[in-house]
């Protein structure tokens, strides 16, 4: 290990942080500010306390068994989420003397599919099956961080999915529409959140690229493809957000008439604006834009893409949005992931953030001003 990139103090205090957000993160409402702010980080934590063990194990094989282990329980955490988003429409009927029979069925089928989702991910620790993939996929097959970033992916492409397998519409539609269950938020707490959420999303980025351990900020910068824009590839960016705007309007009214044809569920707009009711005001909007071009770029395309080609972190950036739309939207946000992965291997990260947050923009300005059809 270079002893210029390793600073044990940085990393102890970066696995502090993690472990307190996930405290945060599973004891519930926050009283505070403080509080708000390490719950944000608590869906980033697991991600890059397990990248950062997995390079401290490097050169410390006695911590390997370690981080097999915790990337198991996260892979498992998944599963056990995707399963119960399994039975999402049954939410309201449940309760400890009655279980609802026709949710048998759903129950089965989500735990039949998330356990074979966990067993797919978990047998990526078998170094035959990495030789064997790493001919399509940039994987060094005996790197264990490679090996332990494969699981993860593996399992965040996978489990998203299941719900959607199961019941055939994404589980927040149910979510949405249980009136037990208080779903949006302030749109001045939701901006708050959304902005922890993106400190917690970028330096979770950094830590799982090797911050600290295997490279120095220089040198991370360059691995996510993060530079200085200049007015040029600003504007450059900013132009083709503005067209992918116009060029998906159409793309989706024609995915929608497919569904539509073939009786296929179909994401509607009433859905979609109830979705982001919090974001919906000028000043929600631009930050939710923001920390969505920037978090969701600096994480998928900037993390992943350089280890996992174009197609396999595409299909990442799709399952990441499965727990909220349908299949048409699946395939809308797929489409998108190709271009803005396209952009990140033509240019930067930089522009492919800019262009993504241009993007969002457009559309939750379409929504606060009610024009449909986009």
């Amino acid at each position: 290990m270079d002893t210029q990139r390793y600073h044990p103090y940085l990393v102890l205090l970066a696995l502090i942080a993690g472990a307190i957000a996930l405290v945060f993160g599973f004891s519930g409402d926050p009283q505070s500010d403080l509080g708000l702010f390490f719950s944000a980080g608590a869906e980033a934590a697991p991600i890059f306390l397990i990248a950062t063990l997995a390079f401290l194990a490097l050169d410390r094989p006695r911590l390997r068994p370690v981080v097999m282990v915790l990337t198991a329980l996260f892979v498992l955490g998944l599963a056990l989420v995707s399963w119960i988003f399994s039975i999402a429409p049954w939410f309201g009927v449940m309760d400890a003397t009655e279980f609802p029979i026709e949710a048998a069925m759903p129950l089965l089928a989500g735990f039949v599919l998330a356990l074979g989702a966990t067993a797919l991910c978990l047998f990526l620790y078998s170094v035959r099956l990495r030789r064997y993939l790493a001919r399509w996929i940039p994987i060094d097959p005996e790197n264990f961080v490679h090996t332990t970033a494969f699981v993860v992916v593996a399992a965040i492409t996978l489990m998203p999915l299941i719900p959607l397998l199961v019941i055939g519409h994404p589980p927040f539609v149910d979510l949405i529409g249980d009136p037990s269950m208080e779903f949006s938020l302030d749109p001045s707490e939701a901006a708050k959140i959304s902005l922890y959420g993106l400190v917690w999303t970028l330096g979770g980025a950094f830590l799982a690229v090797g911050l600290f351990v295997k490279r120095s900020l220089p040198e991370v910068l360059d691995r996510l493809g993060l530079v200085r824009p200049t007015l040029r590839s600003f504007s450059f960016a900013v132009a083709v957000g503005l067209g992918l705007v116009l060029v998906f309007g159409v793309v989706d009214q024609v995915i929608v008439a497919i569904w539509e044809y073939f009786g296929w569920y179909v994401t509607d707009e009433a859905y979609t604006e109830a979705l982001f009711s919090s974001y919906l005001t000028p000043v929600t909007a631009i930050v939710a834009a923001i920390v969505a071009g920037v978090g969701e770029e600096v994480a998928v395309r900037g993390v992943l893409q350089p280890r996992f080609g174009i197609l396999l972190s595409s299909l990442v950036f799709a399952s990441l949005h499965a727990y909220q739309y349908a299949w048409d939207g699946v395939l809308s946000v797929f489409l998108a992931g190709l271009v803005f992965a396209l952009l990140r291997a033509r240019t930067s990260t930089t522009v492919s953030a800019i262009t993504h947050a241009t993007y969002d923009l457009v559309l939750f300005s379409i929504m606060i001003m009610g024009i449909s059809g986009v």
